[in-house]
């Protein structure tokens, strides 16, 4: 039994995609409204998203990126806060949070999109 846990959270983070595809339609029948799920999925693509970033970086440049990607985290969050004061001069801290994660989603996203095509070009390149 914890083989396939172990196998579950491989496929999640080297495929993280066709995981959040699976997970927004399993969402999708639990919430029965399209954009709860769309925000659930959401939620989750920007952890599937932070680890792959990590295990990618790992493979294609032979080194571990862990602290990097935590401090790019830490400063996104300062960035939110600031922007939140900035903005309301008032810090509400789920705002700032909500604000934080959906543009590491996409911060994330498109790493991960452009080190999969980094290490595809590289891939054959070397052939």
């Amino acid at each position: 039994m914890s083989n396939f846990f172990i196998y579950m959270y491989a496929a999640a983070i080297t495929m993280p995609i066709p995981i959040l595809l699976i997970f927004y339609f399993i969402y999708r029948k639990i919430y029965r409204h399209k954009w709860k799920a769309i925000h659930k999925t959401t939620n989750l693509a920007t952890l599937l998203f932070i680890l792959s970033v990590d295990l990618l970086a790992k493979v294609l440049f032979e080194q571990s990126f862990f602290g990097y990607i935590l401090l790019v985290l830490l400063l996104v969050l300062t960035g939110a806060i600031i922007i939140q004061y900035r903005l309301h001069e008032e810090i509400v801290f789920k705002r700032a949070w909500k604000g934080f994660w959906r543009f590491n989603t996409l911060l994330f996203g498109f790493l991960y999109i452009s080190l999969s095509l980094y290490g595809l070009a590289g891939k054959l390149l070397a052939l």
